[in-house]
């Protein structure tokens, strides 16, 4: 079944796979006939909810890194899917319908009628095809390297939007951390390579978003699979929501590929 996961191959020596899943404002045309905002307030639900130019950083993180990591970028929109949720009852995110398939927007005014009676055929069409393809280029990164390092990369707003806790600290970085998966010596990587940047004068450790994507399969189960996730404030690299600043991206992406390049020597010492 086709998935809108993109896969850019890495070397094979590196084990680092980079997830990029909230960057893009594609929606079919199929999905956008079901959404009921107008055309005026979609695009300014999609300038809330994108983690605008996040492909960006990721693509010059491939270009200074010693060894180019796998990167895997949802090419649709989070609006289509949220490939990051989960499907059944225990998804946190359902009570603001905000689940897999957003039924509301951020503000929380309707997106789609409530109950959605196309979610399953979504999940079925979209979100199971792509955590398939993510799940592989993990199981790849284990095949070849023994572990796989996961940066799970993000952006946010620097206003908290109507669903979010707004006493919530909005550092220019948040570190998404997991009690399993998140190694100290991973969240330090990452601590230490973005914090001499200009642009970055807070970093804060799970706040205002938790947490670090782990594919199901792996997910609690298997401690060869480390993951942290990066979560850097909009107004650190945007100029405005859709556009970035270049230089900003660029030095951005090297911050990254520092960690790319420690997570590989790490890996390559302790296998």
């Amino acid at each position: 079944m086709p998935t809108s996961a993109l896969v850019l191959p890495g070397d094979r020596q590196c084990p680092v796979l980079i997830h990029v899943p909230h960057a893009s404002r594609v929606i079919p045309a199929e999905i956008r006939a079901d959404l009921i905002p107008t055309d005026v307030e979609l695009a300014a639900e999609l300038d809330e909810s994108t983690d605008t130019a996040t492909d960006e950083i990721a693509a010059a993180a491939r270009r200074h890194s010693s060894l180019r990591p796998t990167t895997v970028v949802n090419t649709l929109s989070r609006l289509v899917i949220d490939p990051e949720r989960f499907t059944d009852a225990g998804e946190p995110a359902d009570v603001f319908g905000r689940g897999a398939v957003y039924t509301r927007t951020c503000a929380g005014r309707p997106l789609r009628t409530e109950p959605y009676p196309r979610a399953a055929e979504l999940i079925d069409a979209y979100f199971r095809p792509y955590a398939d393809t993510v799940t592989a280029a993990v199981d790849e990164c284990l095949h070849a390297c023994g572990r796989a390092v996961l940066i799970d990369l993000h952006s946010y707003p620097a206003t908290a939007s109507g669903f979010e806790d707004r006493s919530a600290a909005r550092p220019a970085l948040c570190i998404g951390t997991d009690r399993v998966h998140t190694p100290a010596w991973l969240t330090e990587a990452v601590r230490g390579a973005f914090t001499s940047l200009p642009e970055i004068d807070r970093i804060g450790e799970n706040t205002p978003y938790a947490g670090s994507y782990v594919p199901l399969r792996h997910y609690g189960r298997d401690e060869r699979v480390v993951s942290v996730m990066i979560e850097l404030r909009r107004d650190v690299y945007l100029t405005d929501p859709r556009t970035p600043d270049l230089a900003r991206v660029d030095r951005l992406g090297r911050a990254l590929a520092t960690v790319i390049d420690h997570a590989t020597a790490q890996v390559a010492a302790n296998v």
